[in-house]
């Protein structure tokens, strides 16, 4: 099975907006990582520049991933919590604003050149509208695609190997985030047509958009840009982020599935909150479902998926097939 990572901004006390104070207990950066490497079945994690890496602990962080054998698989820039970027980061009406978001992707790939990560995620949180046509998105796609491309040609420029997502949200913090779709997502990166800019498909932003999540990942795999992936679940009404498959364990199978038949190799990230939870239950629950379904697909290529599905008018079966295989699967 493909390798798990786990962001580590889901290991410390989580607030939300009508829990201002949140329910745990503070837990520091290093011990974070501490406890990703001593769960079994996690290899690697994922963090963002400043907020969790700086220059001041960067030292401190490479010599606990070594000591744990982890890797930083996925380091972003943290352009959607300071004051700044209230209104937008890369596609910001303001050039500062926006120069200030390019500067902090930048700082993520330098960073992340000394520790090999492969992946850099661009999340536009804050770009996008909460009241209608309170935002120009002609004019706001144009500066976003202008800030990306500015952020590759610097990649380019220093033979950077980090592959950068768009990580599509329909809404939250914002009414309403640009590229809120995983088509619309990967229309702009089409349009960008660079080979290291692709998508990161979060499977809870995928549910609340109200997406089929099998035909969103086959399609961005069938354009060969799907260069990572965020498993949670929810019940398609909120983000909750719970642990891959509690919500519906058929869906993880589905996209388990497709995963495997179009031979996805990079990393399954776990992107979970538990706000009331053990983080350390929540991972070792995201491991164990993983791994089953994973199973799951493999009894059923041995029994007859493939055929099934290339025939495509047998649901009955398929249902039975999927039925059968989670509960002879180990």
């Amino acid at each position: 099975m493909n390798k798990i990572c786990m962001g580590i901004w889901g290991m410390t006390n989580l607030r939300d907006r009508f829990n201002v104070n949140g329910f745990g207990e503070e837990v520091g950066v290093i011990d974070r990582i501490k406890k990703v490497g001593e769960t079994e079945g996690i290899d690697g994690i994922e963090l963002h520049v400043p907020t969790e890496i700086d220059e001041k602990n960067a030292d401190e962080i490479e010599k606990v991933l070594s000591d744990y054998d982890l890797q930083m698989v996925q380091l972003c820039g943290h352009t959607w919590t300071e004051r700044q970027y209230k209104f937008g980061a890369l596609g910001d009406t303001d050039t500062k604003v926006r120069s200030a978001a390019i500067d902090r992707v930048k700082w993520a790939l330098d960073m992340g050149a000394r520790f090999n990560v492969p992946i850099s995620v661009l999340w536009p949180a804050t770009d996008g509208n909460d009241f209608p046509l309170q935002t120009d998105y002609v004019a706001l796609y144009d500066r976003y695609v202008d800030s990306v491309r500015q952020i590759l040609n610097y990649l380019h420029k220093n033979d950077y190997t980090t592959r950068i997502c768009i990580e599509p949200k329909p809404f939250e913090p914002r009414s309403w985030i640009m590229m809120g779709t995983t088509a619309a997502a990967l229309s702009i990166v089409q349009e960008v047509d660079d080979p290291n800019f692709g998508i990161n498909i979060d499977v809870g932003h995928s549910l609340i958009a109200k997406e089929n999540v099998e035909d969103m990942f086959s399609l961005v795999l069938r354009a060969k840009k799907l260069f990572h992936t965020h498993f949670d679940d929810n019940d398609q009404q909120a983000d909750c982020d719970i642990p891959p498959g509690c919500a519906n364990f058929i869906r993880l199978v589905s996209i388990i599935y497709v995963l495997d038949q179009m031979a996805y190799d990079g990393w399954f990230g776990l992107d979970l909150f538990p706000y009331r939870d053990d983080p350390i239950d929540f991972m070792k629950l995201s491991v164990e479902n993983l791994r089953l379904a994973q199973s799951v697909v493999d009894l059923m290529n041995k029994k007859g998926a493939k055929e099934l599905r290339a025939k495509g008018t047998d649901g009955p079966a398929m249902s039975r097939l999927i039925r059968d295989c989670i509960r002879q699967a180990k």
